[in-house]
């Protein structure tokens, strides 16, 4: 994990006393993660070179020893940040992990953090350490010390206020609910800019504003980025990918694969085998 320049790999594990906390570990030389969201939050630190990123609307530079941050549904990508290309380790624990971990530090609320590339040489020693165990299938000792490298980062760096995205009641917001349930309602379906704009009553040009302002999205991409995490949750049931790729409206298990590895980092199938 020294050297960035070496072959792009990526593995991903996962550990069931962690609430089946995925955790990923990964060197990418030309590989660039499209924006995505996930319903979990995105630990990790890198441990070479330098990655590139975006998460909501600002953008880092995070070269190694940086710990990233990214609350739940917050949309981000990522890419090179130097020639080398970058290694990591990342994990993606579900709000029930973190909901513990606010409860131990007498938080008051889910943590919410206001930073996505936080610089803590300490934190980022211990957590690289907990990966490290939880991989290698050390248990008892994963547990311990992954639990500990979280309540740091969040005692240390979590917003003492909260924040809380569902919260927005603007019109904007109230039309964009529209806008989700009809998607999530058939994946596998067509959409134009029309339907969008028909169900709230509004202009093309305001469907636009709306996801732009509210998911911090193109239409297109929160359209490709639900269908990824339907297809994800799917691909836990053993179902065929190609039956998959139909069912999220994917053109075919090619376009899925492609898609798929762009967001998550690695293929459906190592996804399946983690």
């Amino acid at each position: 994990m020294s050297d960035a320049r070496e072959r792009e790999e990526a593995r991903l594990t996962r550990h069931a006393g962690l609430g089946d906390l995925e955790l990923l570990t990964a060197r990418y030389r030309d590989h660039a993660y499209a924006l995505h969201t996930h319903d979990s939050y995105v630990f990790g630190v890198v441990v070479a070179g330098a990655e590139k990123l975006r998460i909501n609307r600002r953008s880092y530079l995070a070269p190694a020893g940086s710990i990233i941050v990214v609350n739940p549904e917050d949309p981000h990508d990522g890419e090179k940040g130097c020639e080398a290309g970058w290694a990591y380790r990342t994990c993606y624990p579900r709000a029930e992990l973190m909901r513990e971990v606010a409860e131990d530090i007498e938080l008051g609320h889910l943590p919410m953090f206001s930073h996505g590339v936080l610089v803590a040489p300490d934190l980022a020693g211990d957590f690289v350490q907990a990966h490290g165990l939880a991989v290698a299938g050390k248990a008892m000792e994963a547990e311990t010390t992954m639990l500990m490298a979280l309540r740091g980062l969040t005692r240390r760096f979590a917003d003492r206020g909260g924040r809380n995205p569902s919260a927005d009641d603007s019109e904007a917001a109230r039309r964009f609910r529209r806008y989700r349930d009809l998607i999530e309602a058939d994946l596998a379906g067509t959409f134009e800019l029309g339907n969008l704009a028909e169900v709230a009553g509004v202009t093309r040009f305001q469907v636009i504003r709306d996801f732009k302002r509210v998911a911090g999205m193109t239409p297109g991409q929160y359209l490709r980025d639900c269908r990824i995490r339907a297809a994800a949750a799917l691909m836990r049931t053993g179902k065929p990918l190609a039956d998959i790729a139909f069912e999220t409206g994917f053109a075919d298990q090619s376009h899925l694969t492609r898609l798929f590895k762009s967001m998550r980092g690695v293929s459906p199938g190592a996804f399946r085998e983690a």
